[in-house]
């Protein structure tokens, strides 16, 4: 026999420990059943779940609101929706859904003695306009419950962008890192969405703007080295001109001005965190902690002691 509930039944979310997730959880007698949601504002959201129950659950629920891009990864265990209109999803380990949704009513089913693990990544329209993918919403009606655009297998690299991400939730990670990593496994998932090429002149940007890409790669994971637009270049086998207009075409910005925003981002994370400021300086890059409070007084309009003292 199964059980059925509705959004009233869950706990109202609240902080989990010192972390930034909200945690929304079943009563016990249920069994093991929380959803970790963590909202960005730039427009996207990750939420990880966990359902192991003692008997079959229902639920049932409307979501009204701007269409938006959601990814599902299942992680293991089976899981299904139904929307209203009859369609149905099914959500199985190891498998990954591409859809978009405005208005959904439906219900979600969970088997009893399963568990059952997925994330789910949520991406608004701002989000998806500030690096070119608004057309993945194109084409949607918005009152149709669901437009499916992928559903199947997920490969190995999306695996490992996954299990990074349930890393950072299971071991504190911190906002940052959780932030570049969702986004990186958004990017792998709808990578194959993207539209052929329909001509040379198209080819030629797409390579560049992989190049763009790789360089922004580099820029997260080396942050706290001496990167200077020259290393860029010969990491990348281009020249600093297209570089640099790449970047501009690409992000809108520099290689220093993303090298700089990501550097502050984490001093800030790290400061919060209590760290000492000249442990933080030298972990985000600075080999003098002079430059380092300089920049990031210039960058924020407060020193980083006073920072620190204040959390």
């Amino acid at each position: 026999m199964s059980y059925r509930f509705s959004s009233t039944d869950r706990a109202a979310p609240s902080r989990l420990g010192q972390t930034p997730w909200q945690r929304s959880q079943l009563p016990e007698s249920l069994g093991t059943c929380f959803t970790d949601s963590l909202t960005f504002e730039d427009g996207l959201a990750v939420t990880y779940s966990q359902f192991n129950p003692n008997v079959d659950l229902v639920e049932s629920g409307s979501f009204e609101g701007e269409r938006a891009l959601t990814v599902a990864i299942a992680l293991s265990g089976q899981s299904s929706s139904t929307g209203m209109d009859g369609q149905r999803y099914d959500f199985i380990g190891g498998h990954s859904t591409v859809a978009t949704y405005g208005n959904l009513r439906g219900e979600r089913c969970y088997p009893a003695k399963q568990a059952i693990r997925q994330l789910r990544l949520v991406a608004k329209a701002p989000l998806l306009q500030r690096y070119g993918l608004e057309y993945l919403l194109e084409g949607g009606v918005k009152a149709l419950s669901a437009s499916r655009l992928f559903c199947g297998r997920h490969g190995a690299a999306t695996q490992r962008l996954a299990n990074s991400l349930v890393h950072l939730h299971d071991q504190v990670g911190g906002l940052l890192d959780i932030h570049i990593a969702a986004l990186g496994l958004l990017s792998e998932q709808i990578r194959p969405l993207a539209p052929a090429p329909t001509s040379v002149e198209d080819r030629v940007r797409s390579k560049d703007q992989d190049l763009m890409l790789r360089a922004r790669d580099i820029l997260i994971s080396q942050f706290d080295r001496q990167l200077t637009v020259g290393y860029l270049c010969a990491a990348l086998s281009t020249n600093e001109f297209k570089l640099k207009q790449g970047f501009r075409q690409v992000f809108g910005t520099s290689p220093y001005r993303m090298l700089t925003d990501i550097r502050m981002a984490k001093a800030r994370e790290l400061l919060e965190s209590g760290m000492y400021v000249s442990t933080v300086a030298y972990k985000v890059g600075f080999q003098h902690l002079s430059s380092f409070s300089s920049a990031f007084e210039k960058y924020y309009g407060c020193t980083p002691k006073s920072l620190r003292h204040a959390k």
